[in-house]
């Protein structure tokens, strides 16, 4: 009963507290009223006794009873300390100062309450991110996705104690929160947080997008599917290609775009004037080779990395009119791997790029070399003439393309995997695909997003847990050469990262009852999750958002990568592969890395390193030391620069 009426009073001041300033009012003189009335119940108590004689608080100048007890109450309800002077004289002057009491008191509630208000407001305004950005020549990154974090590692190395300024749809508490557990607070960078929608004009103005230095779109994760994350990218570009209040300096303009698909209708919308780079491209290119070339993870890793080797562009003054095959003998820590010029192309000035030219091609003076370097300064010396050889020799050129393949698990970029797959596979390839979705239903979306026939593909369906051992059953594992257990979705789980290394539990267990040994190719989102396969079986671990998100900031930075990397990461044409060091070299001799890069020019590639293998594991030596020597054996790989070739 009395838990009822308590509900019934709390429902009650609730109702007036909705009516704003009128009910907390009525609310304000309820509890004045009803304070003052407890007061009065003091007379019973021996408020004016004898024990209270000598209290100068307790007034006795009027009646000693209910007017003195009202006064004394009054002023502990509304601390009225300033009308204790006027008490006891004529009722006039106290009605007075009694009115002015109260009216000094609403001022100064009504002052109080305004700045109050105000720093409640601004503070409230902060937490939301409403407030416009002051910032010039910052970075701006729109859009939330977990590429976030890889984009945010990589701008601290190439731009350390910059200023990023991020809008996305988020509440900044929640960015705050995935910033601080991701380890950004620890980066040296100061991010700036904004909640907004980076599709709208008026929110970009907001981040001063006008004044930054560069602009960073990512795809976000917060929209529905990878459509719907295309499409707002596509929209964001359009609202920043249009805009009309570009002044002298425009910024640099990167965008991720998820689906390959979309990409064309991205380069429309950018007109030109966007880098744009596609994740399903980047990874399903990253994947298919690694299938083809074990250890080619190592290499991309590294030049994406920032760490070691990486991909850079330079103007070396002694190098113009010199053929490029004398050129690459005089760097003592970079290679060249192609020239860069710029071109105008509807007025605006482009950066184009050729990779792997023929060793007698001459360097123009608008041109730069394309260089696979490590610091930042090239130490190069131009040689007398190209050395000479006698451990080089020319192997056989044997096909070696993909085949009987597994794929485990499904997510977006399974469609590109495929289209890749098929570009470089012969004829009657056999591709099988495990993963949660019913046959039919994996069947229709491969025809919708599909368009291209897979002629070189044999297409196998096969509906199942990948974590469970009955799945398997109708599939061959014996036979399986190359296996890509992908970063599945398809589940539903939410760590994904967690349910792929589950699966490889699964599959290392079976794999090892088949007595094969099988090429092995792993796809991680998280790069921190790396080392928990090193015992699983696993060839080539593939981080596929730092993948994606290094490039995003390297371009940003530098826009004459965009081009290499699109050149570099495209079916067809030019791509670093791993070949056998008997193709290049005499197997029992001790050779440099000179002999390597001769017997390269020789085939119209680039040596880029070699990848040791011994008893104790693989060893990438990317641009090694000049003055080292090895003896190589059959199980050494060189890595190469060269045009696709099935090796």
């Amino acid at each position: 009963m009395l838990k009822d009426f308590l509900q019934v009073i709390r429902y009650r001041i609730e109702r007036l507290f909705v009516r704003d300033t009128v009910g907390q009012l009525i609310l304000l003189l309820f509890l004045v009223v009803l304070s003052t009335f407890i007061g009065l119940t003091a007379q019973l108590f021996g408020l004016f006794g004898e024990g209270n004689l000598n209290v100068a608080s307790i007034p006795r100048d009027i009646d000693g009873g209910f007017w003195d007890a009202l006064w004394w109450t009054l002023q502990r309800v509304l601390y009225m300390s300033r009308l204790e002077q006027v008490y006891g004289g004529t009722a006039v002057i106290v009605v007075y100062s009694i009115f002015l009491t109260f009216v000094g008191m609403v001022v100064f509630a009504t002052v109080f309450s305004l700045i109050t208000t105000a720093i409640s407001n601004t503070l409230e305004s902060l937490r939301k991110g409403d407030t416009a950005v002051k910032e010039r020549g910052h970075i701006l990154i729109l859009g939330w996705s977990a590429k976030l974090f890889p984009v945010l590692k990589q701008l601290a190395e190439l731009k350390p104690n910059s200023k990023i300024v991020l809008l996305s749809p988020l509440s900044v508490v929640e960015m705050e929160d995935a910033l601080r557990v991701a380890g950004i607070d620890k980066e040296k960078l100061t991010v700036v947080l904004r909640t907004g929608d980076p599709t709208r004009l008026s929110e970009l103005e907001r981040v001063a997008f006008n004044q930054a230095g560069s602009i960073i779109v990512l795809s976000p994760s917060t929209a529905q599917d990878s459509l719907s994350a295309d499409s707002e990218v596509i929209k964001t570009i359009l609202q920043m290609v249009s805009y009309q209040g570009w002044g002298k300096h425009r910024p640099t303009l990167t965008a991720e775009i998820a689906r390959e698909r979309n990409y064309e209708l991205a380069q429309i919308a950018g007109n030109d004037r966007v880098d744009l780079v596609s994740s399903s491209t980047v990874i399903s290119k990253i994947i298919v080779q690694s299938m083809r070339n074990p250890g080619l993870v190592d290499v991309y890793r590294e030049l994406l990395a920032r760490t070691g080797n990486n991909i850079q562009v330079r103007k070396i003054a002694d190098c113009v009119d010199q053929e490029l095959g004398l050129v690459s003998f005089g760097f003592r820590n970079a290679i060249p791997v192609g020239v860069s010029w710029e071109e105008d192309k509807n007025g605006r000035i482009k950066h184009a790029t050729g990779l792997n030219p023929e060793p007698d091609y001459e360097l123009a003076e608008d041109e730069k070399l394309v260089l696979m370097m490590t610091g930042t300064k090239t130490v190069f010396s131009l040689p007398a003439q190209v050395p000479e050889s006698h451990l080089t020799r020319d192997g056989n050129q044997t096909l070696r393309p993909p085949e009987n393949i597994l794929l485990v698990g499904w997510n977006g970029n399974i469609y590109d995997i495929l289209i890749e797959l098929n570009a470089h596979a012969i004829a009657g390839t056999a591709i099988t695909i495990l993963s949660s979705l019913p046959e039919a239903e994996a069947q229709r979306r491969l025809q919708a997003y599909i368009r291209q026939p897979l002629r070189n593909l044999n297409l196998r369906i096969v509906a199942g847990d990948s974590v469970e051992e009955h799945a398997y059953t109708d599939i061959d594992l014996a036979s399986c050469k190359n296996i890509a257990v992908l970063a599945d979705k398809s589940a539903g789980e939410a760590d994904v990262d967690a349910r792929t290394l589950r699966t490889m539990l699964r599959l290392n267990d079976l794999i090892k009852a088949t007595g094969r040994n099988p090429h092995v190719v792993l796809e991680l989102l998280d790069q921190a999750n790396r080392d928990l396969v090193s015992q699983l079986g696993v060839d080539d671990v593939i981080a596929s958002f730092v993948a994606v998100s290094a490039q995003l900031a390297q371009i940003s930075q530098q826009t004459e990568l965009g081009p290499i990397y699109r050149e570099l990461l495209s079916a067809g044409g030019v791509e670093i592969s791993l070949r056998p060091a008997a193709d290049y070299v005499a197997m029992d001799e001790a050779c440099g890395f000179a002999d390597l890069m001769l017997a390269a020019q020789q085939r119209m590639e680039i040596a880029l390193g070699l990848r040791r293998v011994s008893a104790s594991g693989a060893e990438l030596l990317l641009n090694p030391d000049r003055d080292q020597r090895w003896e190589l054996n059959e199980s050494d790989r060189v890595v190469v620069l060269a045009q696709q070739v099935y090796r």
